[in-house]
């Protein structure tokens, strides 16, 4: 792993005749899907997360579309999509070998869910009768747009067929699990229009468990050094049973909240029955964390930062086994998915400049701000009535780590890369 982060941070000095071609301009965004894509997310998720935030610490009227039903659909489908899509496009293309994807490609697919959401939320603003008609149009043009970039990971898969990439397994597992969220938006846009907000939530919930998680855990496989060394036995004999092994309770966990979601508490027996898949894998999942945490090289700063977010998913995991599905929700979607996107994708605007892959004091601090949301959260889902600053709280640091993220490294991924002589370092 030593080696590996060593390539990651092996960049070249700056070399001053290329100054004047680094300056700031909004058409560098253009230059890869990353950095289109992760400037596209930042924005949805830096917007919704102070909407969010704003309204908690100054409650407003309610309207038509009920806020709790809006966080759920905008924390599964509002960012997570322009990250993953801009992602997998520069990534993926990497990993089948395939011809780099043009970020103007994706520019109708960003597009028309940046329009979505625009729809989305002046519904939300407006509240009267026809809001969530009006929501629901706003999520079809959301996921009219997710499809079609679906669609591109799709021919990029194609691609590296025909050129004979052996290693197509990653890609595969992230296209079915983004294709399993697009089918699935498509579903919550009509319950949306038709005022079913307990199914909306349900999918929603399937969304982020059962189709992101996936494409998580395959990013995280194919990423992360220390995830090949789980269990050297079975890595040696089966190399891909811990990605199976996270991608199958990912999928458990999304249908077992959507039945909680929609039938209500199950019978005792099953109930019981249900939560051994999660409580049994919350447990190797913190045997294996506790295990990789002696590693030498997770001292250092980027991956203790993805470490911890597998931590969090150990402890979602056993907290949604114990029956506490709103701390286990939370320590799901901001502890794992939420800490593990801030590294990620961190690394990757850094990898797509030039700069050396590595964790400065700011996102040390963005980190840290973020392991003290994720704590308020799950802590008020533990005890909400004995501590009802925690959620507004929580909230507001929340909205702070995006707002700091889209404004550091939206300006820089405006900035023309540095001839490093590796590019595309860390993907």
């Amino acid at each position: 792993m030593g080696g590996s982060l060593r390539a990651m941070s092996c960049v070249s000095s700056l070399p001053p005749s290329s100054a004047a071609r680094r300056s700031w301009h909004p058409r560098h965004w253009l230059a890869s899907p990353a950095r289109l894509g992760f400037v596209a997310g930042a924005l949805v998720l830096a917007l919704g997360a102070l909407g969010w935030a704003a309204r908690l610490w100054w409650p407003g009227p309610a309207g038509r579309v009920p806020l709790g039903a809006a966080h759920a659909l905008w924390a599964a489908w509002g960012f997570m999509p322009l990250f993953v899509a801009g992602f997998l496009c520069t990534a993926g293309a990497r990993w089948v070998q395939a011809p780099p994807v043009k970020a103007a490609a994706l520019l109708p697919a960003v597009g028309a869910q940046l329009a979505g959401w625009l729809v989305f939320g002046l519904a939300l603003a407006d509240g009267g009768a026809q809001a969530p008609l009006m929501a629901g149009m706003g999520l079809a043009c959301v996921a009219a747009g997710w499809s079609g970039a679906v669609l591109r990971l799709w021919r990029l898969l194609r691609a590296g067929a025909a050129r004979g990439a052996q290693d197509r397994l990653h890609l595969r597992l992230a296209l079915a699990g983004c294709a399993w969220s697009a089918l699935l938006l498509d579903v919550a846009a009509g319950a949306v229009a038709a005022e079913a907000w307990t199914l909306a939530r349900a999918l929603a919930h399937v969304a982020l468990w059962g189709a992101f998680g996936v494409v998580y855990a395959a990013a995280l496989h194919r990423l992360v050094p220390f995830m090949g060394d789980a269990a050297p036995q079975l890595d040696a004999r089966w190399p891909a049973w811990l990605l199976w092994s996270l991608a199958g309770v990912m999928a458990l966990q999304g249908v077992l909240r959507a039945v909680a979601l929609l039938l209500g508490p199950l019978p005792g027996v099953l109930d019981a029955t249900a939560s051994l898949a999660p409580g049994g894998a919350g447990v190797l999942l913190l045997g294996l964390w506790t295990r990789w945490r002696r590693l030498p090289a997770v001292r250092q700063r980027l991956p203790a930062m993805l470490l911890r977010g597998v931590f969090w998913l150990a402890v979602a995991l056993l907290l949604s086994a114990l029956g506490a599905a709103d701390a286990a929700l939370h320590a799901y979607t901001l502890g794992f998915l939420g800490t593990l996107l801030l590294a990620m994708a961190s690394r990757v605007a850094c990898a797509q400049i030039g700069r050396a892959v590595v964790v400065d004091g700011v996102l040390w601090a963005l980190f840290h701000l973020l392991q003290a949301a994720v704590l308020a959260r799950v802590a008020w889902g533990l005890w909400p009535a004995g501590a009802t600053w925690l959620l507004p709280v929580a909230a507001g640091a929340w909205a702070l780590v995006s707002l700091v993220w889209l404004l550091r490294y939206g300006w820089w991924l405006g900035r023309a890369a540095r001839e490093t002589g590796r590019p595309g370092a860390g993907l």
